[in-house]
């Protein structure tokens, strides 16, 4: 009987050149292409967790900051007495067994024009049972039919806008320091966020 002998096996190749001088030519080129990557991601918007539209809620969606639960209805440009504002009509209830003062409303909410962008800050609350009364505070457990009001301190920044994305943060306790009271702040975990039509009031 006659046997064979196998051929040898041919050492495997590996995939990283063996010259130096490839080595740095293929390392360049691999950082080149993570850096032109990188600008595209940048230009495109960043290393954001979630696109104003990617994660976004449909309108009439209630949101629960553990404070407060609000539900976004729909959202108005108006010509106010003394300002452009821009206007999100809500429901809003304090489930909460104190009065939340207003500003704390806007400290864990955020409004942001799209697209763009820009962000408006400090909103005031009027309850539609007096519409032209700003709100001081939130009674508990109290539904309430409300708007939320932001004042357009730069008109172009309306430009192209057509909509609204309201997004709503859980409400933080700190204590408070040299014996004042604790302090109610938005927390990192967002509760979710309602794009809402904006449309002319």
């Amino acid at each position: 009987m006659v046997h064979h002998a196998l051929p040898e096996e041919a050492p495997s190749r590996s995939w990283f050149p063996q010259d130096p001088y490839a080595r740095f030519a293929l390392v360049s080129c691999t950082a080149a292409v993570a850096a032109v990557a990188l600008l595209g991601v940048t230009l495109l918007g960043g290393l954001e967790p979630a696109d104003a539209r990617t994660g976004s809620l449909p309108p009439e969606t209630e949101l629960d900051s553990g404070r407060y639960k609000i539900t976004p209805i729909g959202a108005a440009v108006v010509e106010a007495e003394f300002a452009t504002e821009v206007q999100v009509r809500v429901d809003i209830e304090n489930g909460d067994s104190e009065p939340i003062p207003f500003p704390d409303i806007g400290t864990t909410s955020r409004l942001a024009l799209q697209p763009g962008g820009a962000e408006l800050e400090s909103p005031s609350l009027r309850f539609l049972r007096h519409p032209s009364r700003d709100a001081i505070d939130l009674q508990p457990h109290m539904p309430e039919e409300a708007v939320l009001a932001w004042t357009v301190e730069n008109p172009g920044d309306l430009d192209g806008a057509s909509e609204v994305l309201l997004t709503v943060h859980k409400a933080e306790k700190v204590p408070g320091s040299g014996g004042t009271e604790p302090l109610w702040v938005r927390g990192d975990t967002v509760v979710g966020s309602v794009l809402l039509p904006l449309e002319e009031g």
